[in-house]
């Protein structure tokens, strides 16, 4: 298993900016996902979270490419089960692959919100359910 998270984390090339918790938690839910999915993923896809000796970092705006995406892992998602860390990866990857808009920058309906939190809910479960 080390080696195919090594692999993936290669395959990031610094798009896993944060800890190295997050860094290895994030490979580890991939390998629940088939190859497809892990090259989109690590291709288009930028993970981000809290260092642990910094309160604070910037990325410039024009690091991240315009298609590509930005996923914010908040800290208190380390101290949960790791079942619930790797639900939450895979529910938020599930987000990136069904193409949902996001809510803070579009405005969106209530209704829309709830279809695609059920949506990313039933993505994350084909992934992880059956696997822990």
């Amino acid at each position: 298993m080390n080696r195919n998270i090594e692999t993936i984390n290669k395959k990031f090339d610094r798009k896993l900016v944060g800890n190295a918790k997050m860094r290895r938690l994030v490979c580890e839910t991939l390998l629940y996902f088939p190859r497809k999915t892990v090259d989109f993923i690590t291709k288009n896809v930028w993970f981000v979270s809290s260092f642990e000796d910094s309160w604070g970092f910037v990325l410039r705006g024009d690091e991240l490419v315009k298609g590509k995406f930005l996923v914010f892992l908040g800290d208190e998602l380390f101290e949960q089960e790791s079942s619930a860390q790797h639900y939450t990866i895979a529910h938020e990857i599930g987000h990136v692959v069904l193409g949902h808009r996001n809510s803070i920058i579009e405005k969106q309906s209530k209704a829309e919100v709830d279809s695609q939190e059920r949506a990313a809910h039933q993505f994350a479960l084909k992934y992880i359910h059956n696997k822990n």
